[in-house]
């Protein structure tokens, strides 16, 4: 009698741990895509300015560079050259020097790092240069969210609150017949095809792996599988 008892009260709360586990995996995907999907309207906000700052801008650019490809977000055509244009949606306090190869993100007690978007820019100008268009090539990193740096934003840093003044000498005048060549060459030359976005998804992935929120968010799901099956089974 007591064993049956014990079992009744027990049961559901084994029961109830597959859908604890089942809720968390969720909450962890949850957050993942979020994050992504505020990064991409980040880059839409990045990219409206843009279009009404620039003659033309290009997004979301697929270029080869060594043995693999690197994502452009945005490629803006300027009196001065092309504008290769890398966007942060951080909020939060910044921490990082031009120099360094790691910066943080500071946000309350959490603090995550992710690489110098300047070195990441850096390697975005390299796959640009290696179509040899000949023209002058400049980059700039833009923070859209509420991202403050306490030491100073180092040079080659922008905002979107300031991002129009900021690129007020890039846009007195026209750009020349030449770079307007070299624009419609880099057009061309973008990967913009569905497998090319694949190839650089599957790249990214074997860098990078999943990603601590996705992969959680896997373990929690098996565990909820399995815990499942084992409350059936036995």
């Amino acid at each position: 009698m007591t064993a049956q008892l014990v079992g009744i009260h027990v049961q559901p709360l084994l029961w109830s741990i597959p859908f604890v586990m089942l809720g968390a995996a969720i909450a962890f995907w949850h957050r993942a895509w979020g994050r992504r999907l505020a990064g991409r309207r980040g880059e839409r906000l990045v990219g409206q300015v843009l279009e009404r700052l620039c003659p033309a801008v290009l997004h979301d650019l697929i270029l080869p560079l060594g043995k693999g490809l690197t994502q452009i977000d945005h490629v803006a055509l300027t009196v001065k050259g092309l504008l290769v244009v890398e966007t942060k949606h951080y909020r939060g306090l910044i921490l990082g020097r031009a120099e360094d190869p790691e910066w943080f993100q500071q946000q309350g007690r959490r603090r995550r790092r992710f690489q110098n978007p300047l070195r990441q820019n850096a390697l975005h100008l390299q796959a640009i240069l290696g179509l040899g268009l000949d023209v002058p090539l400049f980059g700039l990193v833009v923070f859209t969210d509420s991202a403050a740096f306490p030491h100073g934003r180092p040079a080659g840093v922008s905002s979107l609150a300031s991002l129009a003044q900021d690129l007020e000498p890039w846009l007195d005048g026209r750009p020349s017949p030449r770079l307007r060549r070299a624009f419609a060459r880099l057009a061309q030359s973008a990967l913009r095809d569905r497998m090319a976005q694949l190839a650089f998804r599957r790249q990214q992935r074997a860098r990078h792996g999943w990603g601590l929120e996705l992969t959680a968010g896997w373990v929690c799901l098996i565990w909820a599988v399995l815990s499942a099956l084992a409350l059936v089974l036995f």
